[in-house]
């Protein structure tokens, strides 16, 4: 079996990255992948449920890593480093990546990968449709530019280029969809969405595992309309953040507080590891023990993990 599958812990992008490649492939006969299979590393978070059922789709199957065969292959999306990886795919297992983030493995055969610095894996995809006249009916496309809205923030993100701007501009010439501006507020609303969700949960709602070195750490970030309500549990998150650490064996963690409409991102950090903190983000204030204000930063690929990556190198 040929899988189409995004990162660890996916997001709306990664997901939606499966399911439109997967009908490129299917459309488009000189790529042989016809019958490859759309999957996710782990369940769809509510963002990609709600976008998902608005243009009638069916959030792909999550794949278990006991259900991998020797005889799988893989098309990764949306991410290519081991740590975020489904655990149980081999190097040798993957045929083809697809994605939009700095390359991060070494590989024992040359595959085909397409890498751009655009802000969505799905802007790629629809530049790889375009290539081969292939579109997209007016739900996908839809879905599409979604995707391309919600990994940009609405063209807020420092990763947002022209080409991701143009692209849903093209896409939207056969979704039709009368207000982007509405269609932002909603996928910004649903990703803030964090109701019911336990402290441990927050703390892994959207992280990357990254090996600095010999350094494996975690980053978190969660993008919420509602910034302030977390950081009153601070200190519960803190004492979770402890746990999780010790569970996962980490030499470091952060989890990002991004207000999206503000454009403002807090840091929740153990007491212990501030002072790596204050190195990659020597403008950071202190607002109290374990909370820092880093400013109007919001992309975590741009301009949080280039940060920490030089603390830690």
């Amino acid at each position: 079996m040929i899988y189409i599958i995004g990162h660890l812990k996916p997001d709306l992008d990664s997901a939606v990255s499966a399911v439109s490649l997967k009908y490129l492939f299917d459309q488009a006969a000189s790529f042989e992948h016809p019958n490859a299979q759309a999957v996710l590393a782990s369940e769809a978070n509510f963002e990609t449920q709600t976008i998902f059922s608005k243009y009638g789709f069916t959030t792909p199957l999550v794949l278990n890593k006991e259900n991998i065969k020797p005889d799988d292959t893989f098309i990764l999306v949306d991410h290519n480093e081991t740590s975020q990886r489904l655990e149980g795919i081999t190097n040798d297992q993957i045929i083809e990546i697809i994605d939009h983030h700095k390359i991060s493995l070494n590989l024992s055969s040359p595959i085909y990968i397409l890498i751009y610095p655009w802000g969505s894996t799905n802007s790629l995809i629809w530049w790889m449709m375009k290539r081969y006249d292939i579109k997209p009916d007016k739900n996908l496309a839809s879905l599409m530019i979604s995707a391309i809205l919600s990994d940009t923030v609405g063209f807020k993100s420092p990763t947002t280029t022209k080409v991701d701007k143009l692209f849903v501009d093209q896409l939207n010439q056969i979704a039709h969809i009368e207000n982007l501006n509405d269609l932002t507020y909603e996928i910004l609303k649903a990703k803030s969405n964090l109701s019911g969700l336990t402290p441990k949960q927050i703390l892994t709602k959207d992280y990357k595992i990254y090996k600095f070195n010999k350094h494996k750490i975690l980053i978190n970030q969660v993008e919420t309309a509602d910034q302030e309500s977390l950081l009153k549990n601070s200190d519960t998150l803190i004492k979770e953040m402890a746990n999780l650490k010790k569970e996962v064996q980490l030499s470091w963690l952060v989890s990002v507080i991004t207000d999206i409409f503000k454009i403002n991102s807090k840091a929740i950090i153990l007491p212990e590891d501030e002072r790596w903190l204050i190195k990659a983000f020597p403008q950071a204030k202190k607002i109290k023990t374990g909370v820092y204000d880093l400013g109007p930063i919001m992309s975590r690929k741009k301009e949080i993990v280039p940060q920490i990556e030089k603390v830690f190198i």
